[in-house]
């Protein structure tokens, strides 16, 4: 049985993008299937996604953002090997990682971070895919590197996760299903990263003054308005 419990959290294709640096296109191919040339049955989904089609609008929720945002580095890294990981092999691993870890959300859930070495093995084996070959040979150094650094941004209960750190420049900026219906919202406060940046630009780059307002201090302002721009610690701000 699925033991992780329905999200309240819901984002768009674009915020998905956003928040887990993939590509809308991929998204929308892990979590609907893509269309093949003419006379070829439309290709599986990858993923199976929270929500139903609203309005024909794909909506993502937490689960499905930590499945993209997980598998998103996967991909990535094998990219920065030189290869790129098939549909076949990608769809596998994930089929291997519901099968083994019981659940319909496997990339969310904090057991593929060790049970993930062997998912993807079995699935380099039995689709002979050399992109997932480079992340898990070598004694699966390159994806016990990308495990670690993923479980280090996510807050789990028990194997559940319960919030997640989209960028590891900004620790107080979180993602947590049950505030804010999901938004990335500065921790202190509660308040939504986005409501503090208009905030900081309507009084002109007082970061003290609308701290005060939320409740909050100047720096969580400063890193709400930094992760909304995508503006590093080292950069000026500018109002």
């Amino acid at each position: 049985m699925n033991a992780i419990s329905a999200s309240l959290g819901i984002y768009s294709v674009p915020d998905a993008a956003r928040l887990t640096r993939v590509p809308p296109r991929q998204i929308r191919g892990w979590l609907q299937g893509y269309a093949q040339r003419k006379g070829k049955a439309q290709a599986a989904p990858v993923l199976r996604r929270q929500h139903a089609l609203r309005d024909g609008e794909l909506a993502l929720g937490f689960l499905d953002l930590l499945e993209v945002a997980f598998l998103g580095r996967i991909v990535q890294a094998a990219e920065r090997q030189g290869r790129s990981p098939s549909w076949k092999a990608i769809r596998t691993a994930a089929e291997t990682a519901r099968r083994v870890l019981n659940t319909e959300h496997p990339f969310a859930v904090r057991r593929i971070h060790t049970d993930g070495r062997r998912i993807f093995a079995e699935a380099q084996q039995e689709t002979g895919d050399l992109a997932l070959y480079d992340l898990v040979g070598d004694n699966f150094a390159i994806y016990d590197v990308l495990a670690n650094s993923f479980i280090a941004s996510v807050e789990y209960d028990g194997d559940a996760p319960r919030r997640w750190v989209p960028d590891a420049r900004f620790r107080r900026i979180v993602v947590d299903p049950r505030r804010a219906f999901g938004r990335p919202i500065e921790d202190t406060s509660g308040a939504p990263a986005e409501a503090l940046f208009d905030a900081w630009r309507a009084e002109k780059g007082n970061a003290a003054k609308v701290a005060a307002f939320y409740e909050t201090d100047a720096s969580g302002v400063e890193e709400a308005v930094r992760f909304t721009l995508g503006v590093d610690a080292a950069l000026p701000l500018a109002a």
